[in-house]
């Protein structure tokens, strides 16, 4: 059975992007384009894992993560941030983030890093 990862990340071309790379590795994959739009999706179809943006319009990614987690402890989240700063990533991390990765989007870190978690 295929596992299922939820991209949530309001740039569309980064969901595309990495949509197209985790389909290409027989994932399923959903996409939500806004922190409420993701919650949404994670209580309907409990993802495998989760690729969570921090900074969006409606609500950051880290208070998703956490109020994710409070439903699903154990989980993956792997977020990723265009604001990588020690305090950033480690509000990640306290929000229940198992890896934070940088923007831009490295292709192979990615798989490595979901292969890592998801075999």
């Amino acid at each position: 059975m295929k596992k299922t990862i939820l991209i949530v990340d309001d740039e569309s071309t980064i969901r595309w992007i990495l949509r197209v790379t985790l389909e290409g590795r027989d994932f399923n994959v959903l996409e939500a384009s806004s922190g409420q739009e993701g919650i949404d999706i994670a209580q309907q179809v409990k993802p495998d894992l989760i690729i969570m943006d921090y900074k969006m319009p409606d609500i950051n990614g880290w208070t998703v993560t956490s109020k994710i987690k409070k439903l699903y402890p154990d989980i993956i989240v792997i977020g990723h941030t265009g604001y990588a700063n020690e305090q950033n990533i480690q509000e990640g991390f306290n929000a229940g983030c198992t890896a934070i990765l940088h923007k831009p989007v490295d292709l192979d870190e990615w798989e490595r890093t979901v292969a890592k978690y998801l075999g």
